[in-house]
């Protein structure tokens, strides 16, 4: 059965008009946008502060792992620890375009646990603040009626400077408990792709900006990152994994059109995959992105038909 996230879709409504063309044939309307700052970093401290609110759910991950590219010279991704001791460390670097793992001692937060007719229920949640995207992992599940921990990962995009951590334990009568070191967040920065300098990356935020780091040269490589949730109007999963996907296309001058897949599955989300572009000789690069899913949507991102276009030095 298809899920489909209505609250991202009503969000991203307004922000798409500006740009996206879109030829629906499975979505027909949307809700109006609605505003939400994630970060409420007033009320976090890592003294572990409680309060109540209306709304509270207890976090917790599917029973199914994620999958996704390795950070480390050896395959494997850089995996963030949190310890009940309170230290944090990094077992890698962390580079813009790989993937992380966030390891976290469920004992860190011991406010807001509880249960009810033989199960506990309560859950960890992870923020993670990329520019101005913050992102929600879930960092436990239930096995057994018991809280277990899970180590979540996540795709840094090839943009990526920098990135800012903070944690809460909720449980099903409302109360909030909070890691934030001290409101501060836990803040790890985050080396570029190529630090050698080399291609430059060409991004399509959530937000609708694009921006590009560098000159673009005949025989550069080029990363494209792209956001999901420019075109999430297709968005949808099934069986737990993503159902939807988004192809690139470019072209040189009026040269022959390439594709490239510039998204990948990560469970039931999709996240940017940064494929790269070997930019041949010539003196313009356009691209433009689609859209589909399974059940016949297609939205399309080309800036009205014109395209983005960036010149070849």
């Amino acid at each position: 059965m298809m899920r489909v996230s209505c609250s991202e879709r009503a969000a991203l409504a307004g922000r798409m008009a500006r740009r996206v063309e879109l030829r629906r044939r499975c979505l027909r309307s949307f809700g109006p946008p609605e505003a939400r700052d994630l970060h409420t970093a007033a009320c976090m401290n890592r003294c572990v502060a409680t309060a109540l609110v209306t709304l509270a759910a207890c976090a917790q991950a599917p029973e199914s792992d994620s999958s996704g590219t390795g950070g480390k010279a050896d395959g494997s991704s850089t995996r963030l620890s949190f310890s009940e001791d309170f230290s944090e460390s990094a077992d890698g670097p962390l580079v813009a375009g790989s993937t992380i793992k966030i390891s976290y001692d469920l004992d860190r937060i011991s406010d807001c646990r509880g249960s009810t007719n033989g199960s506990e229920v309560w859950g960890t949640t992870a923020f993670v603040k990329i520019g101005g995207t913050t992102k929600e992992l879930a960092l436990s599940r239930l096995q057994g009626g018991r809280v277990v921990p899970v180590e979540p990962e996540l795709a840094l995009p090839s943009t990526a400077t920098s990135i800012e951590l903070w944690f809460t334990n909720t449980n099903r009568w409302g109360c909030v408990a909070y890691d934030s070191n001290d409101s501060a967040n836990y803040t790890f920065e985050v080396a570029p792709r190529n630090a050698n300098g080399g291609g430059s990356v060409l991004a399509f935020d959530a937000d609708w900006s694009e921006s590009q780091t560098d000159a673009i040269h005949s025989g550069d490589d080029v990363v494209v990152h792209y956001a999901p949730e420019r075109l999430a109007t297709c968005a949808g999963s099934s069986g737990g994994r993503a159902a939807w996907g988004i192809t690139g296309y470019w072209q040189v001058d009026s040269g022959a059109v390439h594709t490239l897949m510039v998204t990948r599955t990560n469970g039931s989300e999709l996240v940017a995959a940064d494929p790269m572009i070997t930019v041949p000789r010539g003196r313009t690069l356009s691209l433009w992105f689609e859209a589909t899913s399974v059940w016949g949507c297609h939205a399309y991102d080309s800036d009205y038909g014109a395209n983005y276009t960036y010149s070849i030095e």
